[in-house]
């Protein structure tokens, strides 16, 4: 029985089969995906926690990346999309379509999400941990109550997606990067602040060029991005050096921005809530009026309903059809209701106005006010892409939205008066009708309110909706007054009086402002605008603002080397036949690249070490085998190699490998390799290099002499296939060749003891004895200083 310092956990069978496993760094979760494009997250003994639905039909998931808090997971599906998922409940916190712009460009082909990586600066930053009193706008603004909104969310809805702040999230500047498409990387501060979009032209210097990431790891001060990359003309395998220190000189820079553009995002969140909430008010109007008047509608010429009401309100005798009506279907009491109901939906409308609107464009001006204030400084944010020009756009649209409210208010105000005066004199006609008493307050009606029930009557029922195929069955829509107009995505028909308008009055006195400030907007050039179009001219032009796609970052970041590591056959199938982990390595300041192909099951792995610097550039690489030796106790030495089916880098210092059994067709092996034995028999070159590093006469190191059974474990009865594991969090899972079964294992532990509570002060000793230790390539050293 051998003895690799690993517990097993849990062994289960699953019912669909498993593409991709990723383990958390802080929590003990895993996310798994299947091959009908679900996504599960479990527990450390396989308690799944939720499930979730691919957003299509026939969509499976391409690669996943958890956020460095472990709170989020970013999943990445092959129609184009990513899903930013929240752990705890799996709602949607924000979500990409890179699908459309795919499908948007002429010379643009769509792979898919290619590559995600959610990565970590080292350091805290300091607007973490210094309080400015000047940047906490809880001081300044009045935060908008929640609206209480009936309809039913939808999560799929981007218009829904909501930023959950999280102040762990954002003490180290965090940054997801998505690759996709033929090459293109796009950059999101914490997630969320769409920073830049790279394409890997810029690093090659070939703008036709078709290219696949493969992995993508950044350094831990954020200054140096290394891309392992195909060219899928050639199916040529290379690595790219750049040049990021934009990310690390300007890290404070980049939080302010993202985190003044969350809370941007937040509020017009809020606003469509908002939004929703009041047009669903003013449906409920809608909605009576259609049942009180559809019928009688139907029964008179278009056009007769107006025509009957303005024929009573001047000769006082209604027709036979408008009597009926008034006394069968409408009802003195029915009228007492529907008033009622009417009055509320005002007030609810006018108090969403009121008190969450204005509210939420305040907020946005003051926001964005922050940000023209911050693009005033040009050589702490013009370089991340911040233009004046349309921060004072979107501001100026701010401004118009809020003078569209105002306006609506007035409207409001005008359509409650003339209601009350409508509904007052329909009651008073339908008592007479009845031959009832009525108190002479109630009879009594003045001629400026005569005249309000006129303009009320006023195209009653003149409104014609755009459809070439109506048919009479279809209910006939009211035009009551002039608020619904607002909320249209159309522009207004019957405009309100300007006069009274506080910002018309200002504008008018005082034409010199607009020469002055480019902020400063006639009423007449909105006029026409519903709140419904207000509304999407202010949210384009801030979508603007943190367009990703107008700013030039060709001369911030560059190349260092490009590196042709490994010309693989044409034929390859990049995503079943070759297996890569990337890592990088912050005590000695190295990126570390392996790769395998097991299309070609007697080659062995390639293993690159580059460490970049100022003033050294220096790269190893090597071809590594691993002989039937390995497993054999005497010294026989044999030639036969064994097949590599999988790897990932489990830490810094380790690199977690699956191999087949040689002679036990069922079982694999499980192999924590020291790196450090690995790169002390690796060969050096030089960077600038044209020809192909991983080529057929780079020497191959047999690493069975050097090692033996403490770094590996024979998994018995278990076909392996693919594995994932975290040394952080001290887990490993191997996921069978039939995909369907699932073995968990703690690593890092001592296998001898039993009892639990003596494991947890065993497994910590051992840890402490490893990382005062220093690993040494013979055999008599390896079982001592790895302990797993």
């Amino acid at each position: 029985m051998y003895n690799c310092g690993m517990r097993q956990m849990e062994e289960r069978h699953v019912a669909n089969q498993i593409e991709l496993m990723v383990w958390s760094h802080r929590l003990d979760l895993i996310a798994i995906s299947n091959f009908k494009g679900e996504v599960q997250v479990h527990r450390l003994h396989w308690q799944k926690v939720w499930t979730l639905p691919p957003p299509q039909e026939n969509t499976k998931v391409d690669s996943m990346a958890w956020r460095p808090d472990g709170k989020a997971l970013a999943i990445g599906y092959n129609n184009g999309s990513v899903y930013i998922i929240d752990i705890e409940d799996k709602s949607v916190i924000n979500n990409y379509d890179f699908g459309k712009e795919c499908e948007n460009q002429s010379k643009f082909k769509n792979y898919g999400i290619t590559c995600i990586r959610w990565a970590v600066k080292s350091g805290t930053l300091e607007s973490a941990t210094e309080y400015n009193l000047y940047d906490d706008s809880c001081l300044f603004l009045l935060k908008p109550p929640l609206p209480n909104v009936t309809y039913k969310n939808q999560s799929s809805n981007e218009s829904e997606m909501e930023f959950k702040d999280n102040s762990d999230q954002f003490n180290q500047l965090n940054l997801l990067m998505v690759a996709y498409g033929t090459g293109n990387i796009f950059l999101s501060v914490f997630g969320r602040y769409p920073y830049r979009s790279i394409h890997l032209s810029q690093f090659t210097n070939d703008p036709q060029g078709d290219y696949g990431v493969l992995d993508i790891q950044l350094s831990d001060d954020f200054s140096i991005m290394q891309v392992l990359f195909i060219e899928r003309s050639t199916n040529r395998i290379l690595v790219s050096v750049a040049n990021t220190s934009i990310l690390s000189a300007y890290s404070e820079e980049l939080s302010v921005i993202a985190n003044t553009q969350g809370r941007i995002y937040q509020m017009l969140t809020h606003l469509n809530k908002t939004m929703k909430a009041v047009t669903e008010a003013w449906e409920h109007i809608l909605l009576e009026m259609d049942t009180k008047m559809a019928l009688y509608a139907s029964t008179v010429p278009e056009g007769g309903v107006s025509a009957d009401l303005l024929e009573l309100l001047m000769l006082g005798v209604p027709s036979d059809d408008l009597e009926r009506f008034l006394l069968r279907d409408l009802t003195a009491k029915g009228l007492k209701k529907f008033g009622s109901s009417v009055e509320l939906s005002y007030s609810t409308i006018q108090k969403l106005v009121l008190k969450q609107l204005n509210i939420v464009g305040q907020n946005l001006v003051y926001h964005l006010s922050q940000l023209r204030g911050l693009a005033r400084i040009p050589d702490r944010y013009k370089v991340l892409g911040l233009d004046e020009h349309k921060v004072t756009a979107a501001i100026r649209g701010c401004f118009a939205f809020l003078n569209k409210c105002l306006e609506l208010q007035q409207v409001i105000d005008v359509s409650m008066r003339n209601y009350k005066a409508f509904f007052r004199w329909l009651f008073v006609v339908i008592v007479r009708l009845l031959d009832e008493q009525t108190p002479s307050e109630i009879v009594k009606i003045t001629q400026q309110e005569l005249t309000h029930i006129a303009d009320f009557l006023y195209n009653f029922d003149n409104v014609h909706e755009e459809n070439n195929d109506s048919t009479s069955e279809k209910p006939i829509k009211f035009n009551l007054e002039r608020l619904g107009q607002y909320l249209q995505d159309q522009e207004l028909t019957i405009f309100p009086d300007d006069e009274e308008n506080p910002w018309n009055k200002i504008v008018t006195e005082n034409a010199c402002l607009s020469k002055e400030n480019d902020t400063i907007f006639s009423i007449d050039e909105f006029k026409k605008y519903s709140l419904i179009q207000q509304q999407k001219h202010m949210t384009h032009h801030i979508e603007e603002v943190f367009n990703i796609h107008h700013k030039d970052i060709a001369q911030n970041i560059s190349v260092f080397y490009n590196i042709k590591c490994y010309d693989s056959d044409i034929d390859l199938n990049v995503k079943e036949n070759l297996k890569l982990s990337q890592i990088f390595d912050e005590e000695q300041q190295r990126f570390m690249m392996a790769l395998v192909n097991t299309k070609l099951p007697l080659q062995g792995f390639y293993l690159m070490s580059v460490r970049v610097n100022d003033r050294l550039c220096s790269a190893t690489a090597c071809e590594y085998i691993f002989s039937r030796s390995l497993i054999i106790d005497n010294n026989e030495q044999s030639d036969e190699r064994l097949e590599i089916l999988d790897l990932q880098f489990y830490s810094s210092e380790y690199l977690s490998m699956l191999l087949k059994h040689p002679y036990e067709d069922d079982s694999t092996l499980f192999v924590q390799l020291p790196l450090k034995i690995a790169l002390e028999h690796s060969q050096e070159f030089s960077m600038k290099c044209k020809n192909i590093i991983f080529n057929e006469d780079m020497p191959k190191v047999d690493l069975s002499a050097y090692l033996d059974s403490s770094v590996y474990k024979i998994l018995d009865k278990m076909n392996g296939h693919k594995i994932a594991v975290s040394g952080a969090r001290k887990v490993a899972v191997i996921l069978s060749n039939t995909q369907r079964k699932v073995k968990v294992f703690e690593t890092e532990t001592n296998s001898e003891e039993e009892d639990d509570d003596i494991f947890d002060k065993t497994a910590q000793s051992s840890l402490e004895q490893s990382d005062t230790s220093h690993a040494t390539p013979g055999r008599s050293d390896t079982r001592e200083n790895i302990s797993f």
